[in-house]
C-alpha cells in the first residue's frame, strides 16, 4: 500500500494520526461523543484501506492546517463514520444522473 501514499512523508503522518486517533481518550462529531473503547472498537470493525485512502485525499485538499496529525485523525474517523453515506452518494452521482 505504500504506493498509495504521494509521499513518505504523508504515509508517515497517516500513520501518526491513526496512533493518535487509537490513544484518543474521546472524540465528538456530529454531537455524538465516542469514547475511547467505541473509537478503537470502530477502527478494529469498520476501517478499511479505502477510508484511509478518501481521509487523506480530503486532508490534502486542506488549507491552512495548524495541527497536521489531529486534523488527519479528524479526517479519517470522519471518514470512517460517514463512509456509507459517501459511497451511497458516489453510487447515486454515477448511476442515476
Amino acid at each position: 500500500r505504500d504506493k498509495e501514499y504521494p509521499s513518505e512523508a504523508v504515509k508517515k503522518l497517516a500513520r501518526k494520526a491513526m496512533e493518535m486517533l487509537w490513544d484518543k481518550s474521546e472524540i465528538t462529531v456530529e454531537g455524538i461523543t465516542y469514547t475511547n473503547e467505541q473509537i478503537q472498537r470502530k477502527l478494529i470493525d469498520e476501517m478499511m484501506p479505502e477510508i484511509l485512502d478518501r481521509a487523506v485525499e480530503v486532508y490534502l485538499r486542506a488549507k491552512n492546517v495548524k495541527c497536521e496529525s489531529a486534523y488527519l485523525a479528524s479526517c479519517i474517523f470522519r471518514t470512517l463514520i460517514n463512509y456509507d453515506a459517501y459511497i451511497e452518494r458516489l453510487f447515486n452521482q454515477t448511476f442515476y444522473k
